[in-house]
């Protein structure tokens, strides 16, 4: 079972990364599934096995439970939501075969997201399973509200914050800000969006920074925190202040969350420099006087 978990753990890897699943001969088509259904109702998915060998090919098909967060693999009956119409299949020589299978959302699941994989794998003229040649279909089950199935996947429960991190030195170093998404739902969220940065007069193009352009995942309960850097500065900037906008989506609907800051102006720092150079010149001018007393 451990040597079983870690060939299918590199399986899944290479399919998320979007790796062309070929082991041998033969191979796959789609490597991944992505169902919306509500609890109470099923579907029906069905991949491709191509079998690349001048023999037959017996094949054992075998669900499994997949957590991407942890990369474990079970045969926990409880959490898999897929069942195939057979065990075993043969695939003639240089041909392909149409495999189907249920989904069904399980009862004891809330609303979320959820991963099964489908295993095939080639069967030796002994019998025996020969897991080096195992290939899986990644299966996604977004478990949704009746109310959601035809308008599609959508969710509010996710936080988003975004804070000045440093204001910067005008022309010399960048602004800083940074965002923060807490995941509260069951689903997994793919952030994307981005912030503006303006002034508040409006008098030249907002910056653009794009958030999440890795498209890296969310899971339930997790937080995705992150620095992003502008280094466009306009002479304006010193004396109107900003305001950074975001537009950040959770990667399911397209509601957005829009938390807005403002940026001060440098109109303080000019004050309190061009003061303490004033100060300066005088200190400077009071102790030559003083010295010219003493000589």
């Amino acid at each position: 079972m451990k040597l079983l978990k870690i060939l299918v753990t590199l399986i899944i890897i290479y399919t998320v990364f979007g790796i062309p699943l070929i082991y041998a001969s033969s191979s796959i088509d789609p490597a991944i599934n992505r169902v919306a259904l509500p609890q109470g109702q099923r579907a029906y998915g069905s991949v491709i096995y191509k079998n690349g060998e001048d023999r037959d090919v017996e094949v054992k098909i075998a669900p499994y439970y997949y957590n991407p967060k942890t990369d474990d693999i079970s045969e926990d009956a409880r959490k898999i939501f897929i069942k195939a119409d057979t065990d075993t299949i043969t695939v003639k020589a240089n041909s392909t075969f149409n495999i189907k299978y249920e989904i069904y959302p399980i009862a004891n699941l809330a609303e979320g997201t959820y991963f099964n994989i489908l295993a095939l794998t080639p069967i030796l003229n002994t019998k025996d399973v020969n897991i080096n040649q195992s290939i899986s279909q990644l299966v996604i089950l977004d478990i949704v509200d009746e109310n959601d199935q035809i308008k599609g996947i959508a969710t509010t429960n996710f936080e988003v914050n975004l804070s000045v991190e440093r204001k910067g030195i005008p022309f010399v170093t960048p602004l800083v800000l940074k965002y923060t998404i807490t995941n509260k739902s069951n689903f997994v969220l793919t952030p994307n969006g981005r912030i503006d940065v303006f002034n508040d007069r409006n008098s030249y193009p907002p910056t653009y920074i794009y958030i999440n352009p890795e498209r890296e995942e969310l899971y339930p309960n997790e937080v995705f925190e992150k620095e992003v850097k502008s280094n466009t500065w306009h002479f304006s900037d010193l004396f109107i202040k900003r305001v950074a906008t975001a537009h950040i989506y959770n990667g399911l609907d397209n509601n957005p969350k829009d938390p807005e800051i403002e940026i001060n102006s440098y109109i303080l720092e000019i004050i309190v420099g061009i003061t303490s150079i004033i100060v300066l010149i005088l200190l400077i001018k009071s102790l030559k006087k003083d010295f010219k007393k003493k000589n």
